[in-house]
C-alpha cells in the first residue's frame, strides 16, 4: 500500500516539473525579448512605436485568450490542450526567428501568444490534478519556482544571446528546447481516456469578453505613449466599459455562459485573486524601472543592467518550495503576511534609492523585495488552485492568469507614468538649478547667454528624450564669434605698430587654446546638470515605489479571508 501511495506520489511530481517545462517556455519568453528590441529595430528599420507591437501583440493575445482557451480546455482535454499549446508555440517561436519582415513577425508573436494561452492555465489545471491537497503548496512551489526561474534568466540570457549571437536566437533557443523536453513532457503527462466535459460555446460572451479584455489591455498599453487624456485612450476605455456592461447583461442570459460569476462568491478566492493582481503590479512595475535607473543613472551597459535585476526574480527560486512546504503546514494567512510584510520592507528600501547606492546594496534590496513578491505569488496561485472545486478549476486557471498578465501590464503603465509625470514636475528644478551653475560658471557672457537661452527653452520637457541637455554645446557661428571676440580682446592690449607674424601667431594659439578651455568649462557644466538630473530620476522612481506600499496596503484588507479557519481544511473539503 505505502509503495503504491509513493509511486503516485512520484509520478505526480514527475507531471509537476514536466508541466512547468511548458510554463517555462512562455513565461521565458515574455522577458527575454525586451532586451533584443533595440537590435530589432536596427535590422527592420522600424520606430519604437512599431517594435512595440512585437511585445503588445503576444502581451494582448494572452490577456483575451487565457480565460476562453482555460474554460475550453474541459471541451478539448487539459493535457491534449496543452501538448498542442507547447507545439503551437514552438513552431511560431521558429517561425518568429525566420521572420523575414516586422509585420510577419508580429503575426507570428500572436501566434506565440495562443500558444501560450494554451499552456498557462493549464499548466495550473494539470499541477492541481497531479498532486493530493495536502502537497498542494510543494507543488505549486515547483511550478512557481520554474516561472520564476524564466523571468529572472530572461534579461540576462535575451542580453547575452543578443550581444554575441544574434536576436533571431532569442526565438530560435525554444525550439531545441522543446524538441529535447517533449519525449519527457509526453510521458510524464499522457492519460488514457482523459475525461472531457462537453459543453456548447458562449460565442457571443466570448466576443464581448475579448472585446472588453483587448480595449483595456491595449489603452494600458499605450496611455502613457498617446497620453492618458487622449480622445483615442478615452475611447479605448469606453469601448472596453461598454462591451464589458454587455457581457455581464448577455452572461445572465444565456443558459452556458463561459464565465461563471459564482466564482468571485468565493471569499478565499478572491483574496488570492487580489494578492496575484498586486504581485504582477510590483514584479513588472520594478523590473520596468530598474534597467532605466541602472542605464540612465548608474550608466551601466544593457547586459550588466540584465545580470544587476536578475537577483529580484532569481530569489523566488529559492522561496517558492520553501513557502510551498510551510502553506501545506500552516496554511495560507501567516505565509501571505508575512510575504506582504517582506515586500513593503524591499519598497521601503528602494523609496530611499539615489545616484550613490552600490550595486550590493542594490542588489540586496532586490532580494528582500524578491522574497516578498516570492511568497506572495506562490501563496495566491496555491490559494486559488486550491479554493475552487474540479468544476471550476478550468474558469479559475484562466482567470488567475489573466489577472496576473493584467496586473503586470497596469505595473508597467502605472510605474512608468508615475515615474514620467514626477519628471515633469522636476524639469524646472533641474534647468534652474543648471542656470545658477552657469551663472557662476568661469566662461564669457556671450557663452553664459547662449546655454541659459537653450536650458529656458526645456525648462517644461528636460527629461524629454529629444530636448536633453546633450544640446549645450556652442555651435560653430557661436564660437566663431567668441573666437572674434577673443582675438579683438588680445589685439587691443598690443600697442599699435607693434604687431609681427610671431605676435599674430601667438594670438591664434591663445585664442585656440581659450576656445579648449570654454568647452571644457562647458562640458563640466553640463556634467554637472546630469548629475542634477540624475537625483531627480531617483526621486522620481522612489515616488512610483513608494505607490507600491500603498498598493500593498489596500490588498492587504482581503487578507482576513485567509484565516486558518479557510486555508488547507477548506481545499480538502473541495477536494473531496
Amino acid at each position: 500500500m505505502t509503495e503504491t501511495v509513493n509511486e503516485q506520489r512520484h509520478r505526480g511530481l514527475k507531471q509537476v516539473f514536466a508541466v512547468s517545462i511548458g510554463l517555462f517556455l512562455v513565461f521565458l519568453d515574455s522577458t527575454v525579448v525586451n532586451i533584443a528590441i533595440p537590435n530589432i529595430i536596427d535590422d527592420y528599420k522600424i520606430d519604437l512605436s512599431k517594435a512595440s507591437w512585437i511585445i503588445n501583440g503576444f502581451v494582448l493575445t494572452l490577456a483575451v485568450l487565457l480565460v476562453t482557451l482555460g474554460k475550453m480546455a474541459d471541451m478539448l482535454g487539459r493535457v491534449r490542450t496543452f501538448l498542442w499549446g507547447v507545439i503551437i508555440f514552438a513552431v511560431s517561436s521558429f517561425l518568429c526567428g525566420i521572420a523575414p519582415t516586422v509585420d510577419s513577425l508580429i503575426i507570428f508573436r500572436i501566434l506565440q501568444g495562443i500558444g501560450g494561452a494554451m499552456v498557462i492555465p493549464t499548466s495550473m489545471m494539470l499541477v492541481r490534478t497531479a498532486v493530493p491537497p495536502e502537497k498542494m503548496g510543494l507543488a505549486m512551489g515547483i511550478w512557481g519556482a520554474v516561472g520564476a526561474m524564466a523571468v529572472a534568466i530572461g534579461p540576462s540570457l535575451g542580453g547575452l544571446i543578443t550581444e554575441y549571437i544574434h536576436w533571431r536566437w532569442v526565438f530560435y533557443i525554444n525550439v531545441p528546447i522543446v524538441l529535447l523536453a517533449f519525449p519527457f513532457i509526453y510521458l510524464a503527462i499522457r492519460v488514457q481516456n482523459e475525461p472531457i466535459h462537453k459543453f456548447k460555446l458562449d460565442p457571443l460572451g466570448i466576443l464581448l469578453m475579448s472585446l472588453s479584455l483587448f480595449f483595456l489591455t491595449y489603452a494600458i498599453l499605450q496611455g502613457e505613449e498617446i497620453g492618458w487624456t487622449s480622445y483615442k485612450i478615452v475611447l479605448y476605455f469606453l469601448i472596453s466599459v461598454m462591451s464589458g456592461a454587455l457581457f455581464l447583461f448577455v452572461e445572465t442570459k444565456v443558459k452556458n455562459p463561459i464565465l461563471d460569476f459564482s466564482i468571485f462568491r468565493n471569499r478565499l478566492y478572491v483574496s488570492g485573486l487580489v494578492s496575484n493582481f498586486l504581485g504582477g503590479i510590483l514584479l513588472m512595475g520594478t523590473l520596468i524601472l530598474l534597467p532605466i535607473f541602472l542605464i540612465r543613472v548608474k550608466e551601466f551597459s544593457t547586459l550588466e543592467a540584465s545580470f544587476a535585476i536578475t537577483p529580484l526574480s532569481g530569489v523566488m527560486l529559492i522561496v517558492a518550495p520553501i513557502i510551498g512546504r510551510v502553506i501545506d503546514k500552516i496554511g495560507y494567512l501567516i505565509p501571505m503576511v508575512i510575504g506582504y510584510i517582506i515586500s513593503v520592507m524591499g519598497l521601503i528600501l528602494l523609496i530611499n534609492i539615489d545616484t550613490d547606492i552600490s550595486v550590493l546594496h542594490l542588489v540586496s534590496f532586490l532580494a528582500i523585495l524578491g522574497t516578498g513578491l516570492g511568497i506572495i505569488m506562490i501563496t495566491s496561485v496555491t490559494v486559488c488552485t486550491a479554493a475552487v472545486s474540479q468544476t471550476q478549476i478550468s474558469l479559475s486557471s484562466g482567470i488567475f492568469a489573466m489577472v496576473r498578465n493584467m496586473g503586470g501590464a497596469v505595473g508597467v503603465a502605472l510605474f512608468v507614468s508615475l515615474t514620467l509625470s514626477f519628471l515633469n514636475h522636476y524639469s524646472a528644478n533641474v534647468v534652474d538649478e543648471g542656470v545658477m551653475i552657469v551663472k557662476k560658471s568661469n566662461i564669457p557672457e556671450e557663452a553664459k547667454n547662449s546655454i541659459q537661452e537653450v536650458l529656458m527653452k526645456q525648462r517644461d520637457t528636460f527629461f524629454e528624450e529629444k530636448n536633453n541637455n546633450r544640446v549645450l554645446e556652442l555651435d560653430e557661428e557661436s564660437k566663431q564669434l567668441l573666437a572674434k571676440n577673443i582675438e579683438k580682446e588680445a589685439l587691443a592690449k598690443i600697442p599699435k605698430g607693434t604687431m609681427s607674424p610671431e605676435m599674430q601667431k601667438k594670438i591664434e594659439e591663445q585664442v585656440k587654446q581659450q576656445l579648449i578651455n570654454i568647452d571644457k568649462n562647458i562640458a563640466n557644466i553640463k556634467k554637472q546638470i546630469e548629475d542634477i538630473s540624475k537625483e531627480y530620476v531617483a526621486k522620481s522612481m522612489a515616488k512610483a515605489f513608494f505607490s507600491g506600499i500603498i498598493l500593498c496596503f489596500l490588498s492587504s484588507l482581503s487578507l482576513p479571508f485567509l484565516s486558518k479557519k479557510f486555508s488547507l481544511s477548506h481545499s480538502r473539503e473541495v477536494d473531496i
